[in-house]
C-alpha cells in the first residue's frame, strides 16, 4: 500500500501539529521557559522514546481539506518525506510518539518534582552506601 493510499484513510493527524526539538531544560531559566510554553493554549512539550525534548504546537495546516492536503502536489518536502525510512506514521501503530507528554504547566511541575525525588533518593542511597563502607573500613583498622 502506498503512502498516498494510507493517507487517504487518515484524519490528517500529522498535519495538525508542528513539533521542533528543544534542549532538555536543566537550568532554572530553561525550566521557567518550558513552564512559559505550557502556559499557552495548544502548546505541548514531550520527551520522545530517544530522550529528545520536543516543543509542539497543536495547530492544523491551512491546506487541510476533508482530512487531506488541498495542495498535495505542491506540499513541502517535510510532508513528502514523512514518514521517513524505518519510521511509522503515528496512525500505523498503537504506540505513542512520546515517552512523556506535558500539556500544561502542572504536569511539567509534577514531573520535575518526581525527578527531583528520584535524584534525592539516589543521593541518599549513595550517602548511606558510602557511610556503610566507611564503617566497614573502620572495623578493620
Amino acid at each position: 500500500m502506498s503512502v498516498v493510499d494510507k493517507c487517504s484513510k487518515c484524519d490528517a493527524h500529522c498535519c495538525r501539529h508542528i513539533a521542533v526539538q528543544i534542549e532538555k531544560p536543566v537550568t532554572n531559566k530553561e525550566i521557567d521557559q518550558v513552564r512559559w510554553y505550557l502556559l499557552h493554549e495548544n502548546v505541548w512539550v514531550s520527551i520522545d522514546h530517544d530522550g529528545n525534548w520536543l516543543l509542539e504546537f497543536r495547530t492544523p495546516c491551512r491546506q487541510i481539506v476533508n482530512n487531506q492536503c488541498g495542495d498535495y502536489g505542491n506540499r513541502p518536502a517535510i510532508c513528502r518525506d514523512y514518514p521517513g525510512e524505518n519510521e511509522f506514521c503515528e496512525r500505523e501503530t498503537d504506540d505513542t510518539s512520546y515517552a512523556v507528554l506535558f500539556t500544561n504547566e502542572n504536569e511539567f511541575l509534577q514531573y520535575l518534582k518526581k525527578q527531583n525525588l528520584k535524584k534525592t533518593t539516589l543521593r541518599t542511597r549513595i550517602k548511606k552506601s558510602q557511610a556503610k563502607q566507611k564503617v566497614q573500613r573502620n572495623r578493620y583498622v
